[in-house]
């Protein structure tokens, strides 16, 4: 399991790696790895979903060479994430922000973007697994999300997905899991005194 203060610490050392090599690489990090970053409701995550807008060879290879010097898995940042990015989301440009860069602002080796609170729950609810019996962090994480984004009703979340993924108007899966979601959402929804938030933010205006 990683927390933030040792994934910030490897982000420093792939920065400065990079930085060496006279290079600026972007990556775009998603799935619990963003909340653990960048939201008030994830302390830990088991590895990295992350995705390099250029030059991802490269940061393969830095990540293989940390994952040697700590003992970490080969693969505790890895691109599987990619087949699961929207198709109506073009870069790092569009629905993402810059976290941080690394080692140093004014030279960085490393700039980390993570997706914006509705392209992330976008991702959750497509990639949506309910345990109803007794929850999960997947389910617990989307709980988070729905407030932050302030969806109001069910029938806000197929239309909302297929902003970013088009067959969420088609998906079986969604259509199954909405249910089971916005009931449990009904009874874990975060109450004013302990909002949840993201990048600093409760989330869009009402």
């Amino acid at each position: 399991m990683l927390d933030p203060e040792t994934l910030r610490d490897a982000f420093h050392e792939l920065g400065t790696l990079a930085a060496e090599r006279g290079k600026v690489i972007d990556i775009a990090v998603y799935g619990g790895a963003a909340l653990m970053l960048a939201s008030n409701f994830r302390i830990a995550t088991q590895d990295v979903d992350a995705v390099a807008d250029e030059d991802q060879g490269t940061i393969d290879e830095f990540a293989r060479e940390i994952a040697a010097r700590r003992q970490w898995p080969v693969d505790w940042l890895n691109d599987g994430v990619r087949t699961y990015l929207s198709p109506n989301v073009d870069g790092l440009a569009q629905d993402h922000e810059l976290f941080a860069s690394y080692p140093d602002e004014s030279a960085p080796g490393l700039r980390v973007f993570v997706p914006t609170p509705a392209y992330l729950l976008a991702m959750k609810l497509m990639a949506m697994r309910i345990d109803a019996a007794g929850g999960s962090q997947d389910l617990d994480d989307l709980v988070n999300l729905l407030a932050i984004n302030r969806i109001e009703s069910p029938a806000e979340l197929v239309g909302f997905a297929a902003t970013f993924y088009p067959e969420a108007r088609v998906s079986g899966r969604l259509h199954l899991g909405l249910q089971t979601l916005w009931q449990y959402y009904q009874k874990h929804k975060p109450k004013d005194d302990n909002a949840p938030t993201y990048l600093g933010r409760p989330g869009p205006s009402p």
